[in-house]
């Protein structure tokens, strides 16, 4: 499987640049490899957060007297709108 890959440039303190080349050489590895890491680890954690935020708020709407459905409901209401031709194609 072949990833396209494009370059990024982003401006960093020197101490930091100097951290992160230590880093990937005590774990032999490039600055890249060490920085791709990093972000793929800090994207994942705030898709995380998100998530958790999101499930957050529906429980809150529910604690709030939101209407809550089973889902032999979901499936009736979906079927009704099929029948009707009210989704989507």
């Amino acid at each position: 499987m072949t990833t396209t890959t494009v370059n990024l440039v982003v401006k960093v303190p020197l101490a930091l640049r100097r951290q992160a080349k230590a880093a990937a050489v005590i774990r032999g590895e490039t600055v890249s490899d060490v920085v791709r890491q990093a972000l793929a680890e800090y994207v994942a954690r705030v898709e995380e957060e998100d998530d958790i935020q999101f499930v957050d708020a529906v429980l809150q709407r529910i604690a709030e007297g939101a209407p809550t459905y089973d889902m032999e409901e979901v499936w009736e209401e979906l079927d009704r709108l099929e029948a009707a031709g009210d989704l989507p194609g």
